[in-house]
Order: C-alpha cells, then structure tokens, then sequence
C-alpha cells in the first residue's frame, strides 16, 4: 500500500469503505494509480445528489434517464434526446409544453429527467410549482432591482414550471392580482430573455382558461409553444406528434 495515495474513502453516511484507486504495472515496472469504477460512480452519484438539491428537482430522477421511460411512445423519446444532445446549439431558446388529463402519465417526471440532464451538463436549471411561483411573484416589490430568487427563475437556462395553469392547485384570489405579476414575469422569460422553459399541465394549450389567467397569457403560451406533447398513458401510448422542421 502507498502511504502517498489514500487508496480508500470511507462514507460515514453509508458506513461504507470505497476504492479509490487501484494499482497497475506500467512500462518498466513502473506503478500507476487509476480510479475504480465503483468511486467514479460514486463520485458522479454525489454530483447528482447536490446538484438536484439546490435545483428542487424532484429526487426520483436522480438516477433515471430518458430510457427508463415508460411506454412504447418512443418517437416522443427519440426528440427529446435530440432537444438534450442539441440543446447548446439549437434548443436552448425552444420551449416545451407537456400536458395530459390524467395523473401518473410521467409527464413531470420526464421534464425532471430533462432538467436533471441538462444540470449535470452544466447548464443552470430550476424546478417550481407554478402555485410557488405565483406566491414568490405576489411577494416581489418590483422595484429597482429583482430579488435574487426571481432572478434566479427568471434567467436560469432551462426551467420547469410544473402543475402550471391549474387553478385548483394555485392559490388565486378574486382579484386576480397576481396574474398580471405572472404574465410579465413569462413574457420576459419566453420573448425576451428567450430561455428554454418546459410547462407540465393536465391542461392543453387550448384549455388555459382565459377567465383565470387572460386571453393574452394563453395566446402567450400559443405562440411560444411550437409543438406540445400530449402524455397519454403510462402503459398504453400513441404517437401523436406530427414531424416538422424544428425536429429536422
């Protein structure tokens, strides 16, 4: 044993002792030292678990990619691994809109993976509920300068809105006060900062309703979202999606 390499980590938290290094014989019987698998993967394990904690991302994806999917809508899958891979150069101004009437179709859990992935490319990344982020908005003096929680939303590179457009799930009051709060806060995000945001409904495009959050909101919405993804079931899936030129 080398007593200039500590050869082992020991995690208080698992109580596990970890290899770090093994032992090689190079050229001329010279010794190396390289990373084991099993601390290369711890390593990567620990990333994933600080990096997810100061996004709020939901802890279930940390270890799931977007072949743990759930169903044999796999065209689906096949462009949002392309949104990833080409995210740098073609998508990082694109946003998504993945809705469903029903619960459990994964649908914030495969805007989580996205999220997740893009966190550990190094891209910055956030999760909110949209009845969070309407209270963090009520909360915000709009004075000189933004809180740096609002920044924060406001500029990160890639941001999930989930439950969003969802009046039983948000606190809205009569007055409808915050609303105004909310469509300013999309409209710098979406059309003047253009980052990439991911909105998780169980509502359409189409059933914004303009009651609650206005007419310009939704064609807001309309306009931005090119192709939204419709999550049908878990375990029966079609394809949907009609191919275009953004996809190309």
């Amino acid at each position: 044993m080398s007593s200039i390499i500590k050869q082992f980590y020991f995690d208080k938290e698992l109580k596990k002792r970890i290899q770090k290094f093994k032992i090689a014989e190079g050229e001329d019987e010279e010794l190396f030292y390289s990373e084991t698998k099993e601390w290369k993967s711890y390593k990567e394990n620990k990333k994933r678990e600080r990096v997810l904690k100061n996004s709020n991302l939901p802890s279930h994806v940390k270890n799931l990619t977007l072949d743990n999917y759930v169903g044999n809508d796999t065209e689906k899958i096949t462009k949002l691994k392309r949104y990833l891979d080409k995210f740098e150069v073609k998508f990082n101004e694109v946003h998504l809109y993945f809705w469903s009437h029903e619960n459990g179709t994964q649908k914030t859990t495969t805007a989580g993976i996205i999220a997740k992935e893009l966190l550990l490319s190094g891209y910055s990344v956030n999760f909110i509920l949209m009845g969070k982020l309407l209270k963090d908005l009520s909360e915000e003096k709009f004075d000189k300068t933004l809180t740096p929680l609002i920044d924060k939303y406001r500029t990160c590179d890639f941001l999930v809105i989930d439950d969003a457009f969802d009046k039983k799930k948000a606190t809205i009051y009569k007055s409808g006060f915050q609303i105004p709060f909310l469509d300013e806060f999309l409209r710098q995000r979406l059309e003047i900062e253009r980052k990439a945001t991911c909105f998780s409904s169980n509502f359409s495009i189409e059933e914004i309703d303009q009651e609650v959050f206005g007419k310009s909101m939704k064609n807001l919405i309309k306009r931005s979202i090119k192709d939204p993804f419709q999550f049908i079931s878990s375990y029966e899936l079609r394809n949907d999606f009609n191919p275009n030129d953004l996809w190309s």
